[in-house]
């Protein structure tokens, strides 16, 4: 292998590491986003499961009302 070649493939490793450098960097941001996101998820799944329960304490009582 002549030391071009060498050289050729060092710089192409360098340019490859530079690479999986950003590759793990744009990772990391997608793997915060995921959890924000989940986050918010979870915040609407418990508005949800509140909205549930007080739209059965509303039908309770709308039913005692009726029911006088």
């Amino acid at each position: 292998m002549s030391e071009n070649e060498v050289i050729g493939n060092q710089k192409r490793i360098i340019a490859n590491q530079e690479e999986m450098k950003a590759n793990q960097q744009a990772l990391l941001a997608n793997q915060e986003t995921i959890k924000a996101n989940q986050d918010r998820l979870d915040k609407i799944i418990a508005n949800q499961e509140r909205m549930e329960a007080n739209q059965k304490q509303i039908l309770a009582n709308q039913e005692k009302i009726m029911a006088k």
